[in-house]
């Protein structure tokens, strides 16, 4: 049974179709139905549309295109009338377009269509201009009213046009199909359904019934059409539907013998697509005796009798008739009839038994064979195959042949055989049948064969190649000649051939029954050789040779022996013994090569270490090296002592003398021998390295330059009373001296058979101080001490100043202090058994006042400087000038001595006017080790003034 959901939605649906008083929604769902595509044979192709307008209706018409290449080129229609309100739209056709437009909608605002389901649909025909299955095919304008649409939102209505039709089944004449339409999808246009395809073959006119039952609708079928047609798809001959409520359908219709298409749609949303069609048939369709025409016969007659098979049912009838050749049938319709008027050769007839609706044939072949032609060559050559047909026998005779021997006929039955034959002659063939003989003459003769070889003459002894063309029976290679032919294989067509000598050699070849000969000369050739001109110290030289084949070897004439690496190769290494003029010749393909001529030069060695003219100090041995082309000597020298060579006769070598002096080495080689080189062996003074003069440390490294390691010897010659010195190692090139004390320390050095002597001072040196001599109105200064001290010496010691100087730490070489007060400080710090002592001082610029008024009110009567420090400047020089130039007033010590200028002039004591002054100050400052000069105005009032001394 169905289930609750599927029964409620099924009655809500039949309530809505049925009542009178239901309004439609909006059709969404506008449709294009296409069928019954047609090639036209011309490239282009027909098709029927259906075209059905959405609910809310089609305003000024519509179009049709393709959403690809394919173009509509023409219509059925120039014209449509809308089915419900009668409007008519004109159609055209332009840029592969197809276009229906009604105009009145411009004008007036008419709607072309209106309607509702089922009065909407529109049928005519296009042509377009490639296959158009599988394509889709679309249109706007079919629904122009309906959920808010505008003329910048149309609605597209689109549909697929079906491919290929394939059928799912074949049925011949009737059967039964148990199918399922829920996964096969719309094949066919027929209904808005899934379908399934059945091919029906129809073998006899008859009465049809057609059934269709939904099996498995249990009471509750879906919608289903069954549609009978000529076509896969199309050519509708019947069709029935059943809208929900019958779950089977029939059709009763008289079809004629060819192809239908039986197709089954059935509604597959929420409903089974189960379902079984049943086909019967009132036309006779039984078997039907199967006809035998009997064997195939063969006569030498012009009549015979047939052996056809009966018929077995009443309903069946047998015939004979005639295929092919001639005959007349004295009862037709008899199995066993007798045929006459046979022709030569093959005649082929037929018996046939039939029914109603049905018939089996079978064919007999009826040989006559009174007029044999035997088909045979005249001439075969080389002992080939003989064909042999009888044409026209079928198999009745049987061949002979004379003479018997040395020839056989491979099948004596068999109308198309061939004979073998072994030797040559004449034969004759004999086709014997109906006791009638047929012959023919064939002659078996010899061809002499044809022969060649690439080339006439060939080189070197090398390899070639011979060829015998032979229509057939093939024989061997012989040969005469001076010398063997080695044939790799005498029976070939095509054999590689070897000769072991020169000159000319005749081939013969023997074969189909002649021979033939063909001549090849071997010839000489020439080796080409090459190698160098010259070579030096009998070193070995590269020979080289080129021959097409046939090699040999290497000979020479010469002073000395010649010795080849591989004299019987081409390329070759040749060492001579003797110096001298040697001539080469390569022997080879049967002749002599050009002649090499080789001169063996002598050449002078050359001695590369030493380079040149060397003299050697306190050493009595050296290296020697000679560079050579070849054939190496030995060493020889001339000195004043004797002279031991390590390897005398090797080209490097070292060699050791007994005493010093001038030597001449010599190397002989290569036939001669060197320049001589000269190699001086003499005593050198040997060098102490090192400080003389050591700051701060009681030890020093000194180092030895001197010729050789052997027989160094250190020691001390002098040093300060008291003080002690050792070193380190005596006879080391390399040794350290310490002493006890500073103070001068004479050394001694023993090497190279010499002495030297050095004086070496250990020495204390103070240490380096950095600080500011002058700290500008602070109290604090840093203090810095650099030494060579190992110990870094310290600490810090204040020799003058205000005592209550803070240091930061004074056991660093680099503090800071803070003075109490201002002036000038001195400190000292020791290093290296002495100390350095620095001056600081510390104080305020001096102030300068621009004012004096000298009437005794006590106020500004007196030129002060201010921060005039004793301490500081050591001397003092006060110049005043009046607006003249000229001076006023100069005095010497000036402040530091408390004495301060009041107004009056030098000379004569007098005071001066008021006005304007210049002053100029000289100082001193003791700290900076420098002269200082100030000037400045200086405003001067005498009468009736008081101010302060202040700017």
């Amino acid at each position: 049974m169905l289930n609750l959901d599927c029964r409620f939605y099924l009655y809500a649906f039949v309530a809505l179709l049925f009542s009178n008083t239901a309004v439609l929604a909006c059709d969404t769902t506008p449709s294009l139905t296409v069928s019954n595509v047609i090639d036209n044979g011309d490239d282009t192709f027909y098709m029927d549309i259906t075209a059905c307008i959405g609910s809310e209706g089609s305003a000024d018409g519509f179009d049709l295109y393709f959403n690809n290449d394919i173009n509509i080129l023409g219509t059925t229609v120039t014209e449509i009338e809308s089915p419900g309100l009668g409007n008519v739209a004109t159609v055209s056709v332009s840029n592969g377009i197809w276009l229906a437009y009604f105009e009145e909608y411009d004008i007036n605002g008419t709607y072309f269509e209106n309607g509702a389901w089922g009065l909407d649909c529109i049928e005519f025909g296009v042509i377009v201009d490639d296959n158009p299955e599988g394509a889709t095919l679309c249109s706007a304008g079919m629904n122009e009213d309906c959920l808010g649409w505008t003329f910048d939102d149309v609605f597209i209505t689109c549909a697929v046009i079906p491919g290929p039709c394939v059928p799912n089944y074949s049925i011949t004449d009737n059967g039964t199909i148990d199918g399922d339409v829920s996964v096969s999808g719309q094949n066919c246009n027929f209904a808005p359904l899934n379908d399934e395809i059945v091919e029906l073959t129809v073998t006899c006119d008859g009465e049809f019934n057609f059934s269709l039952t939904q099996d498995e609708s249990i009471g509750w079928p879906g919608e289903s059409w069954l549609t009978i047609a000529l076509g896969c798809c199309s050519g509708v001959l019947e069709q029935t539907m059943s809208f929900f409520l019958e779950p089977t359908l029939t059709i009763d219709t008289y079809l004629t013998e060819g192809t239908y298409y039986v197709i089954v749609d059935i509604e597959g949303n929420g409903f089974p697509g189960d379902y079984i069609l049943d086909i019967t048939s009132s036309a006779d369709v039984g078997l039907v005796t199967t006809a035998n025409a009997g064997e195939d016969q063969v006569t030498c007659e012009e009549d015979i009798v047939l052996n056809g098979n009966p018929t077995l049912n009443d309903n069946e009838i047998g015939t004979w008739s005639i295929v092919s050749g001639s005959g007349n049938f004295i009862e037709p319709n008899n199995p066993n009839t007798t045929v006459t008027n046979l022709l030569n050769g093959e005649n082929l007839f037929q018996w046939e038994i039939a029914n109603e609706c049905s018939n089996s044939t079978d064919l007999v072949a009826i040989e006559v064979a009174n007029n044999i032609v035997i088909d045979a060559p005249e001439t075969v050559y080389c002992l080939d195959d003989i064909s042999l047909s009888a044409i026209g026998a079928n198999n009745s005779g049987e061949w002979s042949v004379t003479p018997e021997f040395n020839i056989e006929i491979n099948d004596i039955n068999s109308d198309d055989t061939f004979a073998t034959v072994t030797a040559y002659g004449t034969y004759t063939f004999t086709y014997t049948v109906c006791d009638e003989e047929f012959s023919t003459v064939v002659n078996v003769e010899s061809i002499t064969p044809n022969l060649s070889s690439p080339s006439n003459t060939y080189y070197c002894l090398e390899s070639f190649s011979l060829m015998a063309d032979v229509n057939g029976d093939p024989g061997y290679w012989d040969f005469e000649g001076p010398f063997i032919a080695n044939i790799d294989n005498p029976i070939s067509l095509n054999p590689t051939v070897t000769v072991n000598g020169y000159g000319t050699y005749t081939f013969t070849y023997y074969g189909c029954g002649s021979s033939n000969s063909i001549q090849i000369n071997m010839a000489g050739s020439p080796p080409n050789a090459f190698g160098e001109e010259e070579t030096y110290c009998l070193e070995p030289i590269e020979l080289n040779a080129q021959v097409d084949g046939d090699p040999g070897y290497w000979s020479f004439e010469g002073p000395g022996n010649a010795i080849f690496s591989q004299q019987d190769e081409l390329t070759t290494t040749v060492t001579v013994d003797e110096y001298g003029t040697y001539f080469f010749t390569y022997n080879g393909c049967g002749e002599s090569s050009n002649t090499i001529i080789l001169n063996s030069l002598i050449a002078q060695p050359q001695i590369i270490e030493p380079e040149e003219e060397l003299t050697i100090y306190c050493d009595l041995n050296t290296n020697l090296e000679a560079y050579v082309l070849g054939d190496p000597g030995y060493w020889d020298y001339d000195g004043p002592g004797t002279a031991i060579f390590e390897n005398q006769n090797s080209q490097a070598t070292m060699v050791t003398v007994d005493q010093y002096g001038t030597y001449s080495f010599t190397y002989h080689g290569c036939g001669t021998e060197s320049y001589p080189i000269i190699i001086n062996f003499e005593v050198l003074e040997p060098m102490i390295n090192g400080d003389d003069i050591i700051y701060c440390e009681l030890n020093n490294e000194l180092t030895a330059s001197v010729y050789g390691s052997e027989g160094i010897e250190w020691f001390i010659n002098n040093q300060p009373t008291n003080a002690d010195a050792t070193l380190s190692n005596l006879n080391s090139a390399n040794t350290t001296l310490t002493v006890s004390d500073y103070g001068i320390y004479e050394i001694g050095l023993n090497g190279c058979g010499s002495t030297v002597f050095t004086e070496i001072s250990f020495e204390p040196v103070a240490p380096h101080i950095i600080a500011p001599n002058f700290q500008n109105c602070i109290l604090t200064a840093t203090l810095i001490a650099y030494t060579d001290d190992p110990s870094g010496g310290g600490p810090w010691v204040q020799e003058s100043g205000p005592e209550g100087v803070v240091f930061s730490n004074i056991a660093s070489n680099m503090t800071e202090i803070t003075v109490p007060d201002f002036g000038l400080y001195s400190f000292s710090y020791p290093a290296c058994d002495t100390s350095s002592i620095i001056s600081i001082g510390f104080e305020c610029p001096l102030i300068f006042p621009n004012v004096l008024t000298p009437n005794n009110d006590g106020n500004n009567d007196f030129f002060i400087i201010q921060n005039l420090n004793s301490d500081i400047y050591t001397e003092s020089i006060l110049t005043i000038y009046n607006r003249w130039g000229s001076i006023i007033y100069n005095g010497k010590e000036y402040g530091l001595n408390e004495e301060w200028w009041n107004g009056k002039t030098t000379y004569n004591n007098v005071e001066i006017v008021d006005g304007v002054y210049y002053y100029v100050v000289e100082v001193f400052n003791n700290v900076k080790k420098q002269k200082e000069t100030y000037s400045g105005e200086l405003n001067v009032f005498i009468s009736n003034s008081s101010s302060s001394n202040e700017e």
